[in-house]
């Protein structure tokens, strides 16, 4: 009788677990995708003003901080992509269940 009382609370604490991570899923998929094309609108940006900045002959102290700038702009795109990749993935799971 214990296993089986053990077994059934383990079930439903364990599905109750799943519930909220699925819908966070949805939640943070459409978010994310549109911080991704926010930070992709901002490194093009931030492409731009390099550009200009090394026509116009800036000082290169100037140059280095878009070019950090651009880094981490690119850095938070492969956070963000992987992150939609995970939640899609974590979709497509939980839906073939």
């Amino acid at each position: 009788m214990r296993v089986a009382a053990f077994t059934m609370l383990t079930i439903c604490l364990g599905s109750s677990a799943l519930l909220p991570a699925q819908a966070g899923s949805g939640i943070d998929l459409p978010t994310d995708q549109r911080e991704l094309q926010r930070y992709q609108w901002q490194l093009q940006q931030d492409r731009n003003r390099l550009v200009l900045d090394r026509r116009s002959r800036a000082p290169k102290l100037q140059i280095r901080e878009d070019q950090s700038q651009i880094q981490h702009d690119k850095a938070s795109i492969r956070s963000l992509r992987a992150d939609i990749r995970r939640d899609q993935r974590l979709r497509r799971h939980y839906h073939g269940m």
